[in-house]
């Protein structure tokens, strides 16, 4: 591999690195390099949200807006929600350009799926493949044919920055060679924090120590609270553990029971399960399991048997993964429990998704301020391509005033897998038992107080990674103790009711 520097790194494969980087070549930029140890979420993407002009329901991009800052428990950032979703058909149209086909209906338009948090249907999937399938095959096949390079198997050590410039990253390639490759523009691309946590929904190439690499790097972290989880995820049998039922599921006419045969969540939304927030739905099934009205693993029941079953036969990577594993939808209950699946937090951008950090950017999930407490369903695989488009479109405009000059600067990582054994086992497990549904002030001190003490240990400096993920973590449970009221994915039980107060966003 070349060691000459690129006019545009970006970090990460999945859907917010594919989209900047088609943009930007688009728009004329030529020298674009990826360098990732995988896809990311992107292939699991089961459906993407878009207004479309000649929707059938009247739905309108002030209405999405409305309904995502709704979802946020208004503390989104208006800017980035409005410009997001004012674009959301230049959106649609990138894929199109880009070889993206969706499902259509019998008269050959465009199919629209109804999720949770949205007024309208404005949900749309292949019906071939899950839609990030598709995204993936065709993006990376036609980014290749233009001359885009892709660097596999790299993983993103550190941001090389110094005196508020970026100068590039360091990686670490498959057989653990470490070197510095050089840019003064570096989109990071990375996903969440992923397997911060026990049992997720993230593929493994997400680590999460991402957040103390920006924080390391020069750049402020926003809404590192809000954890998503994912609350219909399935929880028996194992062979289909951690496979999301989709929530567009429930407008198709799902029902969700306890142990007790009771559709509870009538009791706090009668109008029934269809549209529901996912915070309702984490909140309401946890209540139930902590009642005793859960299931033998753990979670609720979700009632698909009434569903007709080539509609069932629409989601086929979630029909399929059940009857390969013994159970058919239409036949048999499905236990399922909430799952840590994304994040609403991250980096702090402006409206160029720019980083505090000069010449740093952040796209998708790495980036915090959009979904603000929390997100619609769909709106993960929305806000990856439009903020990779829009950061792309800025870039763009503004590339050639960026330097040239490559400054040679020192690769900075230690391994120590003695100490990666001795202390991340331990702060995962704190993550696991803080970072819930469901916080405490009290634990959240006290894990505050046992993590503080770590990062004063001077053998933790022997391993960098596992100086990455002890911050990480140190990051989310400080903004959890800091917001003293529950809002969204955070839910305090020391403090049940949300507060005027705390109407704005928390900054690392």
């Amino acid at each position: 591999m070349k060691n000459t520097g690129h006019d545009v790194i970006i970090i990460g494969m999945g859907l917010a690195s594919l989209a900047t980087a088609a943009r930007m070549h688009e728009l004329g930029v030529k020298n674009i390099a990826i360098y990732t140890k995988g896809y990311g979420g992107t292939p699991f993407i089961a459906a993407i949200n878009f207004v479309l002009p000649d929707n059938p329901y009247g739905d309108t991009v002030e209405k999405y807006a409305e309904d995502m800052i709704n979802a946020g428990y208004n503390i989104s950032n208006p800017l980035l929600v409005n410009d997001m979703t004012k674009k959301t058909v230049n959106g649609y149209d990138l894929l199109k350009r880009w070889g993206v086909n969706f499902a259509k209906n019998l008269d050959g338009s465009t199919k629209l799926r109804h999720v949770s948090g949205h007024t309208f249907p404005r949900s749309l999937c292949s019906t071939k493949n899950l839609i990030g399938v598709e995204i993936v095959d065709q993006l990376i096949a036609s980014l290749k044919e233009k001359g885009i390079e892709f660097y596999k198997d790299y993983e993103c050590l550190n941001i090389l920055s110094e005196n508020n410039q970026t100068y590039g990253i360091t990686v670490k390639d498959n057989f653990g060679k470490i070197e510095n490759i050089y840019s003064n523009v570096v989109v990071a691309a990375w996903g969440g924090v992923g397997n911060l946590f026990g049992k997720s929904t993230y593929p493994i190439d997400i680590k999460g120590n991402t957040l103390s690499i920006a924080k390391t790097a020069g750049a402020d972290l926003i809404d590192v609270e809000f954890l998503e989880y994912e609350p219909m995820v399935v929880a028996y049998p194992p062979g289909a553990v951690g496979e999301p039922c989709p929530t567009a599921m429930l407008g198709e006419g799902a029902y969700l029971l306890n142990s007790k045969n009771e559709r509870f969540l009538l009791k706090v939304r009668p109008q029934g399960e269809a549209g529901s927030p996912k915070t309702l739905l984490n909140k309401e099934i946890w209540k139930e399991v902590n009642k005793g009205n859960g299931t033998e693993h753990g979670g609720v029941f979700v009632d698909l048997r009434h569903i007709n079953r080539d509609t069932l036969k629409a989601y086929p990577w979630f029909f399929d993964r059940l009857m390969s594993n013994g159970i058919d939808p239409n036949e048999q209950l499905i236990e399922v429990s909430p799952m840590a699946h994304s994040f609403s937090g991250g980096i702090k951008v402006n409206e160029n998704y720019e980083s505090t950090l000069k010449g740093f950017y952040a796209v998708g999930e790495a980036c915090g301020g959009i979904h603000g407490a929390c997100r619609c369903a769909g709106n993960a695989a929305s806000q990856a391509l439009l903020s990779g488009m829009i950061c792309a479109e800025n870039i763009a405009k503004i590339i050639s005033n960026f330097s040239s000059e490559n400054k040679i600067l020192p690769i900075k990582y230690n391994i120590d897998m003695e100490t990666y054994n001795r202390f991340v086992p331990l702060v995962k497990e704190i993550a696991v038992n803080t970072l819930g549904i469901y916080r405490d002030g009290e634990v959240l001190k006290s894990s505050f107080d046992q993590l503080a003490t770590i990062l004063k240990t001077d053998d933790l400096k022997k391993d960098t990674q596992s100086l990455q993920i002890v911050e990480s973590i140190f990051y989310m449970v400080t903004a959890a103790l800091k917001r003293e009221e529950s809002r969204g994915t955070h839910m305090r039980i020391d403090f049940p009711k949300q507060s005027r107060a705390f109407e704005h966003e928390i900054i690392i």
